[in-house]
């Protein structure tokens, strides 16, 4: 061992070790889990408020979804989705293909991870898609809209 010697690079180190530094990529990964439930969520309420059912609402999710990660990958990721995603740095390799891992297949893992789109965020969007439209357009919204009428009506009386 060399003390003069300069610290190692990406080069010294096995060929099978991630080039990612792991407290960066826990960080990345808590970004993105957050940006997907709020996206998720936004995008639920939104749903309800407007009225949506069926498959337009579901819809709705998969383009805010869509054009969340594409955001981020222009704004943050500059286009290079191995550089952050860590789901794009697979240690499996395809059936008798690449024992690298084939690099096409791995950069759709990270682009898949990065839209979003998993059981958690779903029922998010659901929660809020369900929540808002029973409160806007349910019986409860109804309700609602004529209690905050004969609130008014009580508070416009008394000046």
């Amino acid at each position: 061992m060399n003390p003069a010697a300069p610290p190692p690079t990406g080069a010294h180190l096995a060929p099978d070790a991630s080039p990612l530094h792991p407290p960066s990529v826990m960080h990345n990964t808590r970004i993105l889990s957050s940006l997907g439930t709020l996206s998720a969520c936004f995008s639920g309420l939104i749903s309800g408020i407007l009225g949506l059912t069926n498959l337009s609402g579901f819809c709705l999710y998969l383009l805010s979804s869509v054009f969340t990660s594409v955001v981020l990958l222009v704004l943050k990721c500059n286009f290079n989705v191995k550089r952050y995603i860590p789901q794009s740095h697979s240690n499996s390799s395809p059936p008798g293909g690449d024992p690298q891992g084939g690099g096409k297949s791995r950069d759709w893992k990270g682009y898949w991870a990065l839209t979003g789109i998993n059981q958690e965020n779903l029922l998010g969007f659901l929660l809020f898609w369900i929540g808002s439209f029973a409160l806007i357009h349910g019986e409860l919204g109804s309700f609602l809209g004529s209690a905050l009428d004969a609130l008014s009506r009580d508070i416009g009386g008394r000046q």
